[in-house]
């Protein structure tokens, strides 16, 4: 399973996936999948779950909280995740 952490631009994204990589938890950056999308032009991040707790503790050190966490499962289905 994997975390997708919701920015609002590109930029954002790329800066948490600097962030993270320095950190030694792998990232990813990516648009936010099409079920997903609240808005038109949105980008994500995702990090394995395991990483979860260390990447948003990270993220909220640099001040560069996400709009939205999801959980992707296995099968590809998303949910928002608490």
């Amino acid at each position: 399973m994997h975390y997708l952490l919701t920015f609002r631009s590109l930029t954002y994204a790329q800066r948490a996936a600097r962030i993270l990589e320095r950190a030694g938890v792998t990232a990813a950056v990516s648009r936010v999948p099409k079920a997903a999308s609240t808005r038109g032009c949105a980008y994500c991040v995702t990090v394995p779950a395991r990483y979860r707790e260390k990447a948003m503790a990270l993220l909220a050190g640099a001040d560069l909280k996400p709009e939205r966490v999801l959980l992707r499962h296995p099968d590809g289905t998303l949910e928002a995740a608490v």
